[in-house]
């Protein structure tokens, strides 16, 4: 691993840090007074989703232009220039570092063993791309679907229940499955 994935990384993880405790509270009472009225664990699970939200976004544009103009690494997936790929996936281990700490300081409200596994085994699988240059374009694509995922959308329709309802309970599976069903067949193209 480069010194410069490492630096990416921990900036990553820095960044997502500062929009975790200043920028999705700033922007979420900008968007909606309502965000001010949750309860503490319904914020930190907002501004949790707020970050999500963004990293998705970020790692989906970067993706996107890997697959429109990158044409090292569409002309040679597997031995093409990997600068932009390894850029893209050090930001996901950062956001993956930011939120295995996150999880573990609010183990209580958002903890979950299942999350814990995704991101280590994630983590485990970029660190190949990270080390020795393993699967580039594969590893770009999985990236590239955080940008159409079900999560994505499961956040934005989370929030918007959060915002509607009386603000004490939290939103349950069922009442967005018909969004959240369309969302996982969309993903899967």
């Amino acid at each position: 691993m480069e010194a410069r994935d490492l630096a990416v990384m921990g900036g990553s993880f820095v960044g997502f840090q500062l929009l975790f405790f200043l920028g999705s509270p700033l922007l979420s009472a900008f968007i909606t007074p309502s965000y001010r009225r949750l309860a503490p664990g319904k914020l930190t699970e907002w501004n949790s989703r707020m970050v999500s939200t963004i990293h998705a976004f970020v790692v989906g544009l970067f993706c996107l232009y890997i697959l429109w103009f990158d044409d090292a690494v569409n002309a040679d997936p597997v031995w093409g220039d990997p600068t932009l790929v390894k850029l893209n996936v050090a930001i996901t281990c950062g956001y993956l570092l930011y939120d295995l700490a996150l999880l573990a300081c609010n183990w209580s409200t958002m903890g979950d063993g299942f999350f814990v596994c995704h991101h280590v085994a994630a983590l485990y699988a970029y660190s190949y791309v990270l080390v020795g240059r393993v699967e580039l374009f594969r590893r770009g694509g999985r990236t590239r679907r955080r940008l159409a995922g079900p999560y994505s959308l499961w956040n934005d329709v989370w929030a918007l229940v959060t915002v509607s309802e009386s603000l004490t309970q939290s939103p349950s599976p069922k009442e967005c499955e018909p969004i959240c069903a369309a969302a996982t067949s969309c993903s899967s193209l």
